[in-house]
């Protein structure tokens, strides 16, 4: 039973955290022209003053960078649930113990390979999504480039797994 609250609590809750915060930025309040709206109010409140191009140009930007930001998080949790949930039903007491330098406890394959199919799937849906609502548009771009972003995390996972797992010099 404690394994399983702790499963929930640290590994699967900060994946459905991060899930509900997609859809809340899939629906209609957050699409391009109201967030360039917010944009420009707050840029104003600033004393910021940008041409439409200007500003279309940055919230264009500013709205990549979330989709890699939010998609590379939750392929990053996704990550960390396979791996948690294998800690703690195989190696629970071992982790415990103390530092574990193995890098298949660290990091497999099939974990990222199901991380990122996860990714795609979650990118998808959110997409097809936006393409049945007014005023946004589902892009198979932003498909690509959430998948990239999760890609991305997965490699940043995996250097860091094998700095962990590095053999200490004889």
């Amino acid at each position: 039973m404690r394994h399983t609250r702790e499963l929930f609590w640290r590994y699967w809750l900060p994946v459905l955290i991060m899930l509900s915060l997609i859809k809340l930025e899939s629906t209609s309040t957050m699409a391009s022209g109201h967030t360039a709206h917010i944009l420009r109010a707050l840029l104003g409140a600033v004393g910021i003053h940008l041409s439409y191009f200007h500003l279309d140009v940055l919230n264009f930007l500013l709205r990549k960078a979330g989709h890699m930001l939010g998609y590379g998080t939750l392929c990053f949790l996704w990550m960390m649930l396979f791996r948690g949930a294998y800690w703690l039903r195989h190696e629970y007491r071992r982790r415990k113990q103390g530092h574990i330098a193995v890098l298949r406890m660290w990091w497999r394959a099939d974990w990222a390979a199901l991380a990122l199919l996860l990714t795609f799937l979650v990118a998808s849906a959110d997409e097809l999504h936006q393409m049945r609502l007014s005023g946004r548009t589902g892009s198979w771009h932003d498909i690509a480039l959430d998948t990239f972003a999760g890609a991305l995390a997965l490699g940043a996972l995996w250097l860091e797994a094998r700095s962990l797992c590095r053999e200490p010099a004889k």
